[in-house]
């Protein structure tokens, strides 16, 4: 499977800066994916590159990012583009 290029962005101050989010986020990686990621200068943006084992369904890479941002101390951060909840 191909890398899936993502983009998580602030929504609000909250208690995870870009750098502790992103050890979060990819602390919770399967074993196996592959990842890369870059934060903006900002810290407004992490910009992630994650590729699931071969074999896996199309919304794997999404459904676990789901899953992960769940976590309360990552609620003001979102997917780029992605609906808010509310």
């Amino acid at each position: 499977m191909e890398f899936q290029d993502l983009v998580l962005v602030r929504k609000a101050a909250g208690d995870a800066p870009a750098a502790t989010a992103v050890i979060r986020v990819l602390g919770t990686l399967p074993e196996g994916w592959g990842h890369d990621w870059r934060l903006d200068e900002d810290g407004g943006r992490i910009h992630l590159r994650i590729r699931p084992p071969s074999g896996s369904g199309p919304g794997v890479v999404r459904g676990w990012l789901a899953g992960v941002l769940e976590d309360p101390a990552l609620w003001a951060w979102g997917v780029e583009g992605a609906e808010s909840g509310g």
